[in-house]
């Protein structure tokens, strides 16, 4: 079964900051009929981040034919998830997706976890699948063992699933074709970037040796409600949230165009129709250097015809 190709709103955020009805509509004209929305301002909005009405936002994506096939809300913690569900029903939307979450102790992510295999088990019971999505800093690690292992291991299959961004996998110095094995049936959406061949900056950012990798004592990873971003509406306000080099502006260039990078994404997109239970590939453009966000995402979708295994309808 080929991989339906889609679209995560976060792509074109600042077209849909600007105006979301007419971005949704864009969006369709390209012809990408599989829609991720991406809320990250979810401490005061449950829905898609930018104040539509569920009912408006439906009838925006059904002019063009095109679904929502997940969400992503952030910071989950402080979201309504009762309005969540609500509002993700009415638009025809089954799965939510945690987008990220924030590390410390050992004692601090096995309550985290423990929190993710609850919130899925309700999730469950309002017909919802709940997803963890991760970025480069789950693959840090303590007692040798990654943190995104740690939610594997300690989660319930049927309460917590994966949204596999192979990015940040290559990003933390591991193989997305490898964790796509690992991981298997657990991964039930896939996140697709690239990485420009042009870079000035590391691929791995996690670390090369298994000390390096260990999580030290008073180091802290990801974000959550208390972080300025989440605080801003989703929105970078300060320098001290960019310093890491993964979001400086020389990180941003690292960001290319599906299929004009360095990644192996046929061999991505292979592996995820043979070992995993994922029904999309999901473009997901951090930042781009082509004029607009809707001109980055014509690009990608020219390279992602390039592939086999993947569908449209």
């Amino acid at each position: 079964m080929a991989l339906k190709v889609g679209l995560i709103l976060y792509s074109v955020r600042d077209e849909m900051a600007k105006d979301p009805i007419a971005t949704v509509r864009k969006v369709g004209e390209c012809g990408y009929k599989y829609i991720e929305t991406c809320n990250h301002n979810a401490i005061k909005d449950p829905g898609c981040g930018f104040g539509v009405p569920a009912e408006e936002l439906k009838a925006a994506f059904d002019e063009f034919g095109s679904k929502v096939v997940s969400t992503h809300i952030f910071p989950l913690e402080s979201a309504d998830i009762k309005e969540v569900v609500k509002y993700n029903s009415i638009v025809g939307n089954k799965n939510l997706v945690n987008p990220m979450g924030s590390f410390s102790t050992y004692d601090d992510m096995m309550k985290q976890i423990e929190g993710f295999n609850e919130l899925g088990r309700q999730l469950r019971e309002e017909g919802m699948t709940f997803l963890y999505h991760n970025h480069h800093f789950e693959f840090k690690t303590f007692n040798g063992k990654t943190i995104e292992d740690y939610i594997m291991e300690n989660t319930d299959p049927e309460y917590l699933s994966f949204e596999l961004d192979t990015f940040w996998v290559m990003r933390s110095g591991l193989c997305p074709v490898e964790m796509l094995k690992h991981m298997g049936k657990r991964v039930k959406l896939v996140h697709q970037k690239d990485f420009a061949w042009d870079s000035t900056i590391a691929i791995n950012v996690v670390g090369r040796t298994p000390e390096e990798r260990e999580m030290q004592e008073g180091e802290f990873v990801g974000m959550n409600a208390e972080s300025n971003y989440a605080k801003a509406g989703g929105k970078h306000t300060v320098r001290e949230e960019r310093e890491d080099k993964a979001f400086s502006e020389e990180g941003h260039a690292a960001f290319t165009e599906i299929g004009t990078g360095i990644m192996h994404i046929q061999d991505i997109i292979d592996a995820a129709n043979e070992y995993t239970d994922a029904e999309y590939i999901i473009l997901e453009q951090d930042y781009t250097r082509m004029p607009t966000q809707i001109d980055s995402i014509k690009k990608s979708m020219e390279g992602f015809r390039k592939f086999s295994g993947i569908s449209w309808e």
